[in-house]
């Protein structure tokens, strides 16, 4: 943003993240229209602050009073949503200047997205903005999240919870859904920003700003274009050594690129050159969606490696070997275990255990052999992180066991299995507990993968503490995580994230 000097963009951007108050300017109460989806989002998601429904065929809306224009609101608006027919866009910024706006979100396509006209009509409204201190998002946008101000304003009705991943996304669809699965897998957000067009405040001018946001601590991107690449590997690159910058590049390929153009009005560059240029800055690049979601569940939870070195803990020899194989292939190092940690462990296991790394807990029944072997690991010296297998999820067999028993016994008593289900989810939280004790003790990652596939997400909270249970559903997946990690931490002077 040339404008502004960076601390008058902080502000800016502050004001829009926090707003006291906010004008919806197109907002509508028919079922489906873009003023509905926007207004109804903002009001049911809990925003504490003053809002102003802008629309003249209405005299109240969402049982609050509705304005012909923003110029009539009696009072200072901080933010405007705007939501009307391109053409209108101007007179629309002109009359928030005139009334103190102090940032506009601009939801309406039909600008340089699509055409020469478009694109004369973006540049008109950058004008605007510029000549009346208005920070604009956009155009072209699906909306913004900002769990900590209760602001959920995008098309899509997804509220995950407050957290530590900003989320800046040059397609809104896309990063509408990656919020949504966030949520579901139970990833914190500290902000979502669908970037658009990008007319004015551009991907480094958010960086900059979330450079300095106290609830970020990881920051993902997804971008078709750069816009000014110097300057956006100039920031992302002092940005990164503060807090992981990871990003995944659309237009890749010339289908790719050709549907970027049409997207969002951007041109891609050359992708070898721009990843080239991120592995120098050692700035992560995600391949798809999925591992940008991995990677924000992985370096939002636990704390950095100190090193490549791994301890295994799996509940079966296979899952063991494949994770071994995985971390040789991916450079981590899976080192033998000295006999003192051979002997604490063994006490705990039938003789015929593996009484090496990976350790294999052959199945055992006994609850505390487990949570025995990775304390043993993990506060070894030898090693600098640790995964557990398939420890956690064995409570969706266990379920799938009492239903079993259920249908082929009648007599069985339900009390009984009642309690064993109980018992089953108590021991699976505990372990989760305990993890994330091990973690805050010894400064070390445990990263998990599940037995089965479950509806509790892959981070799982424990209250209280800085760090959080970390359950991927493939070993693959953990190995990749921990392998990013671990260059990531190579390459920054963070010891430690959460």
């Amino acid at each position: 943003m040339k404008h502004t000097t960076d601390n008058q963009l902080i502000t800016g951007l502050d004001t829009i993240f926090n707003p006291g108050s906010v004008a919806l300017v197109g907002a509508s109460t028919t079922f489906g229209k873009w003023g509905q989806l926007i207004a109804s989002n903002i009001i049911a998601g809990g925003y504490k602050g003053r809002i102003f429904p802008v629309n003249p065929g209405y005299k109240e809306m969402f049982g609050l009073p509705a304005f012909e224009q923003i110029g009539k609101i009696p009072e200072p608006v901080d933010l405007a949503f705007i939501i009307t027919p391109a053409k209108t866009v101007p007179s629309v910024l002109e009359a928030c200047g005139q009334n103190g706006v102090k940032g506009a979100v601009i939801i309406t396509s039909g600008f340089s997205e699509s055409d020469q006209a478009g694109r004369d009509l973006e540049k008109e409204i950058v004008t605007i903005g510029q000549e009346k201190g208005i920070y604009i998002i956009g155009p072209n946008t699906m909306g913004i999240i900002a769990p900590y101000a209760d602001l959920f304003a995008t098309g899509a009705h997804s509220r995950p919870r407050k957290g530590s991943v900003a989320f800046i996304s040059q397609s809104g669809n896309l990063g509408n859904q990656l919020t949504h699965w966030a949520d579901q897998q139970g990833i914190g957000i500290s902000l979502f920003v669908g970037s658009g067009n990008e007319a004015m405040i551009t991907c480094p001018d958010y960086l900059e700003y979330l450079e300095h946001d106290p609830h970020t601590r990881i920051i993902i991107l997804y971008i078709e274009s750069v816009g000014h690449g110097g300057r956006f590997m100039e920031v992302a690159t002092r940005v990164n050594r503060k807090k992981p910058v990871i990003i995944l590049k659309g237009g890749t390929t010339e289908a790719g690129r050709t549907a970027a153009a049409s997207h969002t009005g951007s041109m891609s560059g050359e992708d070898a050159i721009f990843r080239g240029a991120c592995r120098q800055a050692g700035i992560l690049n995600a391949r798809v969606p999925s591992e940008l979601l991995n990677l924000s569940a992985g370096f939002s939870s636990l704390p950095l490696p100190k090193g490549n070195r791994v301890g295994i803990v799996t509940l079966g020899g296979g899952w063991g070997v494949v994770t071994a194989d995985e971390c040789n292939e991916r450079g981590l190092v899976v080192p033998p275990i000295p006999d003192h940690i051979v002997e604490a462990i063994g006490r705990r296991l039938p003789p015929f255990w593996s009484k090496g790394n990976p350790v294999d807990l052959v199945g055992t029944r006994d609850l505390d052999a487990p949570t025995i072997a990775v304390e043993e690991l993990v506060k070894w010296d030898g090693i600098d992180a640790v995964m557990v297998l398939g420890v956690v999820g064995r409570d969706e067999f266990v379920h799938l066991l009492i239903e079993s028993s259920r249908d082929a016994d009648p007599e069985i008593s339900r009390e009984f299995l009642d309690q064993i289900k109980t018992l089953s989810r108590h021991y699976e939280e505990s372990f989760i507990a305990k993890m994330v004790e091990f973690m805050e003790v010894y400064e070390k990652p445990i990263i998990g993968v599940s037995l089965a596939r479950t509806d509790s997400g892959t981070v799982r909270p424990v209250t209280g503490r800085r760090y959080s249970g970390v359950f991927y559903q493939t070993p693959e997946t953990g190995v990749n995580v921990l392998a990013r990690m671990v260059a990531y931490g190579r390459r920054s002077p963070v010891a430690s994230l959460p």
